[in-house]
């Protein structure tokens, strides 16, 4: 199942969602569910076909918290990383499809030790 994240959630309303899942009865995550499928469905509503064209709403309550040089900045810092990143030349022996996997799984086995470390969990399966 697909997981979603969201940054520099305002912390207000953040509180409104959690006491409005408390009312319902509900986790945070199933509360965001609910709220996201109620919103799709009002703005489904509004789409309707004249014959001609598709109108669909206009989105007037959207909230935008980066100004247009801090999204620009943000880009350009993107940029330059991937290029950077692009730049970058591998000069040892080329790996094999199964010493990519091999390194993955050995990097997903570290970070899981990591986490029940933190959490002060036994982790002795091997996956």
């Amino acid at each position: 199942m697909p997981a979603l994240q969201v940054r520099d959630f305002p912390e207000d309303l953040y509180e409104e969602l959690k006491e409005c899942a408390d009312r319902n009865h509900r986790s945070i995550a199933q509360q965001t569910i609910v709220a996201v499928e109620e919103m799709l469905e009002r703005q489904n509503e509004l789409y309707f076909w004249d014959g001609r064209q598709l109108h669909r709403p206009v989105c007037s309550n959207t909230l935008d918290f980066d100004s247009e040089a801090q999204r620009a900045k943000r880009i350009a810092k993107r940029l330059a990383l991937f290029e950077g990143i692009g730049a970058l030349q591998w000069h040892g022996p080329k790996p094999t499809a199964d010493e990519i996997v091999q390194l993955v799984h050995e990097g997903r086995r570290e970070r899981d030790r990591q986490i029940s470390d933190a959490l002060k969990l036994s982790c002795d399966k091997e996956v």
